[in-house]
């Protein structure tokens, strides 16, 4: 059905996501796809105005006039094109991407008849609106030629694409949304995008969204239109709350009734975030798409996607050298395990979701890695030297990192002990010369949050879990980068698009930050001695342990602090 379908498109692709990696060895240094949160879903008109030339102005003038009227763009940049010939003018692709820079740019003469704009660039958003910040400091130049026409300066040649300064782009843009799939079809995993907010962003969002994931996500996920779907035509027009969908014959309309089913779920997903869409409709060349309800569908094709799943609120910690559950304030026994004492457990995990009692947890020397379950004996599953804290993702594996010298290595070891193999090494070539000091992986199973360390160089990673047919973890995609301004050696999923970091001490205070997939990030109160961070997806509670005070709870509003002083638990942690 729908699931072997896609299982069999993965294998094939497997082999050569995992080539390409193997290619491509190369730590990108930039991320993250967005700058600031897409919750307000704001389905407002864009409206900034430009200003046209003006009669007599100089060429300096002119290039200067022609990147303000980036801003605008009604009527499709009209006012911008009357800075250009009218050559230039028809050839000039303004939606090519977006330069956001934190300066306007002198206009410099460069040679005859050209000018040059150097720009400090923040970050860039391409034609699929995906957005990518850049390190600070980074600069673009861009040139332009210019030519008297009737006695007026007009652009000849300019570079594709338009130029906005961080408050026009705030107006200008909307982050939004998509979803692709897990290749189970379990989970629904985020892809945000920005999207010029202005009419016909509902066409523009269902185009993204067919030309398939960002780059870092698609080795990872699937999509239920094929590689060649496509609108049939260009708008996606919105009349009484539904946005009337009509794509072309190829790749859909042999699509099986569980595979339409999944294309109404992946639309409506992409847009009715929009506050003016409640309903999506779906047609092939005008025809109506036969969409089958739920119970149409064999048992095993009917959609069960979670969207945004959330751990509960139990976590597990370490007291008096043995793993308990602690629930808010209230401390509860783990029946039946065994003595674990004489290895000095720490950094305990468990699985969001398993039909039985099953942990992880590390030795103190934090060379073992160990599975632990009621009435049995402690396993020993791994052995490997700087391991770091175990993370359980919702498929039956253990996943930590090694370092042995600069290298870092990851692992995945079954803890369904159903699965076979029951250990790997998961497959990641930009990782030479590089360790890893903290790994998660996301509920979706999808993704894995990483801090890398590049020579005492340390930044905050996402990369897609490529999965073979079987769902056994393969090979990490290459990773987007995420800007934080804190020290890092810690990660934390706390939401599908959002991740708590932070370095511990002893001595000194350290300062955490909440970081969002699309940048908005959050620096919250620091903390003395900070040992560690509890934090899991969907929770809006942070539990901190440090060396004074054993347990605080952050407030709502991220900035204060509060003690705790009746709990006795160390080391806890969220599922996942």
């Amino acid at each position: 059905m729908i699931r072997r379908r896609f299982f069999a498109l993965i294998t094939a692709l497997l082999a050569v996501m995992l080539t390409l990696s193997a290619c491509s060895p190369m730590l990108p240094t930039d991320g993250p796809v967005g700058t600031s949160a897409p919750e307000s879903s704001r389905d407002l008109a864009y409206a900034l105005e430009a200003q046209p030339p003006q009669t007599g102005a100089s060429a300096e003038q002119i290039v200067s006039g022609f990147i303000r009227a980036g801003a605008g763009a009604q009527d499709d940049y009209a006012i911008a094109r009357e800075f250009m010939s009218p050559e230039a003018a028809r050839e000039w692709r303004p939606d090519a991407r977006t330069v956001v820079y934190s300066s306007e740019p002198p206009v410099l003469a460069s040679g005859d008849n050209t000018w040059s704009a150097p720009f400090q660039v923040d970050s860039v958003v391409d034609e699929a609106g995906i957005l990518t910040r850049l390190p600070e400091d980074s600069t673009e130049v861009m040139d332009f030629t210019l030519e008297e026409i009737e006695g007026e300066w007009r652009i000849t040649e300019a570079p594709d694409g338009t130029m906005l300064n961080e408050g026009s782009f705030q107006q200008a843009f909307q982050a939004h949304t998509l979803y692709y799939f897990d290749p189970e079809l379990r989970y629904a995993v985020p892809d945000q995008r920005w999207f010029l907010n202005r009419p016909g962003i509902s066409s523009e969002i269902v185009s993204a969204l067919l030309a398939g994931p960002a780059p870092y996500l698609e080795p990872a996920v699937v999509s239920a239109f094929s590689d060649s779907a496509q609108l049939e035509r260009a708008s996606v027009p919105v009349e009484d709350s539904i946005a009337a969908v009509d794509l072309a014959p190829e790749g859909v309309a042999d699509a099986g009734p569980a595979e339409r089913a999944l294309m109404q779920e992946q639309l409506e997903l992409a847009l009715t975030s929009l506050t003016r869409i409640n309903e999506v409709e779906i047609t092939v060349a005008q025809s109506e798409l036969d969409i089958p309800a739920r119970e149409d569908l064999p048992e095993e094709d009917r959609l069960d996607i979670q969207v945004a799943p959330e751990v509960d609120s139990t976590q597990v910690g370490i007291q008096d050298d043995t793993l308990v559950r602690q629930n808010d304030q209230v401390t509860l026994s783990i029946g039946s395990l065994p003595d674990i004492s004489d290895l000095d457990p720490q950094a305990p995990a468990f699985p969001g979701t398993s039909s039985e009692d099953v942990f992880a947890f590390l030795n103190g020397a934090g060379d073992r890695l160990y599975h632990l379950r009621p009435e049995r004996a402690e396993d020993p599953v791994l052995e490997a030297e700087n391991l770091t804290r175990p993370s359980m993702d919702n498929y039956g594996w253990t996943w930590t990192a090694s370092a042995e010298g600069e290298d870092a290595t990851v692992h995945a070891v079954a803890y369904d002990e159903t699965l076979e193999p029951n250990s790997t090494e998961v497959s990641a070539d930009w990782l030479e010369d590089r360790t890893i000091t903290s790994l998660r992986i996301a509920q979706d199973g999808a993704r894995a949050a990483m801090i890398l360390d590049d020579d005492g160089e340390r930044d905050l990673y996402v990369a897609g879990v490529i999965r073979d047919s079987s769902g056994i973890p393969r090979g990490l995609g290459q990773p987007m980068r995420l800007a934080t301004s804190v020290q890092l050696e810690e990660v934390r999923w706390q939401g599908p698009d959002a991740l708590y970091v932070w370095a511990n001490s002893e001595e000194e205070p350290m300062t955490p930050e909440r970081v969002t997939l699309t940048g908005s990030n959050r620096v919250d109160s620091p903390l003395l001695g900070l040992l560690n961070i509890s934090a899991g997806e969907g929770q809006s509670n942070l539990f901190a342990e440090t060396v004074d005070v054993p347990f605080y709870n952050l407030s709502s509003n991220g900035e204060t602090w509060v003690v705790l002083e009746d709990v006795e638990v160390r080391d806890l942690a969220f599922r996942g």
